[in-house]
């Protein structure tokens, strides 16, 4: 009993879409390493905030956190950060709606959540076990370069920051 394989146009057509819908879905796949975050559309809070440092990935932080933050802006970390009540509110909901116990928290977002305890409300990512995690490997002395200074100036070693975007293959530690 002989079968016939031939090849026709419908076979090879089929395999040619598979072939290149596979390729697309894997380049599209974000590689293991990154760390994107989503971040608030228009450019509001990336003007207001990103004024004067990174514009953090609300998904660093839960809602309570945020609302906590902005609530006090007239004290922020020693600076009279205030805004307008409808900018301020604007940036708020914004921030508590890509918290990290937000409705559009991703799976890492989540992770970072629930290593916080549910009672706190911490101001400093740079004190949340997640950072701690991620950066345990950076010498002290690194934070002390000064193009770096202070744990808080993610921009400096994180150049697309201020897009959500803090992929290991994008990390950019100064010399100096």
């Amino acid at each position: 009993m002989h079968n016939d394989y031939r090849i026709t146009w419908k076979h090879l057509l089929t395999l040619l879409l598979a072939v290149g819908g596979s390729t697309l879905l894997i380049t599209r796949a974000p590689a293991h390493d990154q760390a994107n975050f989503p971040m608030p559309g228009g450019k509001t809070y990336v003007d207001e905030c990103g004024s004067c440092h990174t514009a953090y990935a609300p998904g660093m932080l839960p809602a309570r956190s945020w609302r906590k933050l902005m609530a006090e802006l007239a004290d922020h970390f020693g600076e009279d950060a205030s805004l307008a009540d409808p900018r301020r509110m604007e940036i708020t909901q914004a921030l508590e709606l890509l918290a990290s116990d937000g409705s559009q928290a991703t799976v890492r977002m989540r992770r970072i959540n629930a290593a916080i305890p549910a009672n706190a409300a911490p101001q400093r990512i740079s004190e949340t076990g997640y950072f701690k995690f991620i950066h345990d490997e950076v010498r002290p002395s690194i934070w002390k370069r000064k193009q770096i200074g202070t744990l808080a100036n993610c921009i400096a070693c994180h150049p697309r920051a201020n897009d959500g975007r803090y992929g290991e293959r994008e990390i950019r530690i100064p010399q100096n």
